[in-house]
């Protein structure tokens, strides 16, 4: 009578050894289907991924398509031209402004188009300065600040051309293409003149003006610009000593 419930006894573990084994094989099927569908959809989202690079690179293509007068540009130029500008959605600039970048650099690639040697710029700059009673060392160290000579010039501001102007600035100067260097060195050397005769001609104040904005000098003065500004106006000042050895 007592070796039945031992017997017993031993058969339960027997018994509950089947529950444990099938739990597991379930749980591991249950892991690798969510394994699965993790890959899966990562992989659909890789797919998304290049879809959408392929969207935006073909929206590229029909923008530069349609900057180009009279002519018909093909795809391999087309994506040729984005792969040299990069994609919009990883660029620090603008659309827009890597536009105007492709616009400059199309005239600069005109093989005699007037003004884009070093030379013509230089003419240009004593033919103001006389003009506008302006020094043309002044000029001439902006042009070098700003630009370093380069009318294709394009910050990632947006400021454009050899005296770097901010789009507004331009149009309130009638400045219509400022990658056209006359243009652009006339306005900006206007805008110069400007803000040395409301500066009382405070060189340090002008300038500043000009890299910072006038609304920033006025309202905090020269004693709270940033460093950028500081070394923006040492070096036209180095700029213009040593034009002037």
């Amino acid at each position: 009578m007592s070796i039945q419930p031992l017997m017993k006894a031993e058969q339960q573990p027997v018994c509950r050894c089947e529950g444990p084994r099938t739990l597991q094989g379930a749980q591991q099927k249950s892991f690798e289907k969510i394994l699965n569908e993790k890959n899966n959809y990562k992989e659909s989202l890789n797919n998304i991924r290049i879809e959408a690079r392929e969207l935006i690179t073909r929206a590229q293509m029909q923008l530069l398509k349609g900057l180009v007068s009279e002519t018909e540009t093909s795809d391999d130029q087309a994506f040729s031209l984005i792969s040299e500008l990069g994609p919009f959605s990883t660029s620090k600039v603008s659309p827009s402004q890597m536009v105007d970048k492709y616009v400059a650099t199309e005239k600069m690639s005109l093989s005699n188009a007037p003004g884009t040697e070093r030379s013509d710029i230089e003419t240009m700059i004593e033919n103001i300065a006389a003009k506008l009673s302006l020094s043309s060392k002044l000029i001439r160290a902006v042009v070098t600040a700003e630009s370093n000579f380069r009318p294709d010039a394009v910050s990632p501001v947006g400021a454009q051309g050899l005296m770097q102007l901010m789009p507004d600035t331009a149009r309130e100067l009638g400045v219509e293409d400022s990658f056209n260097p006359q243009q652009n060195l006339s306005g900006g050397s206007r805008y110069l003149k400007q803000l040395l005769e409301k500066y009382s001609g405070d060189l340090d104040h002008a300038l500043a003006a000009y890299n910072w904005g006038q609304g920033n000098v006025d309202r905090y003065g020269l004693h709270r610009m940033p460093n950028e500004t500081r070394n923006y106006i040492a070096r036209i000042r180095r700029e213009i000593d040593k034009s002037s050895v």
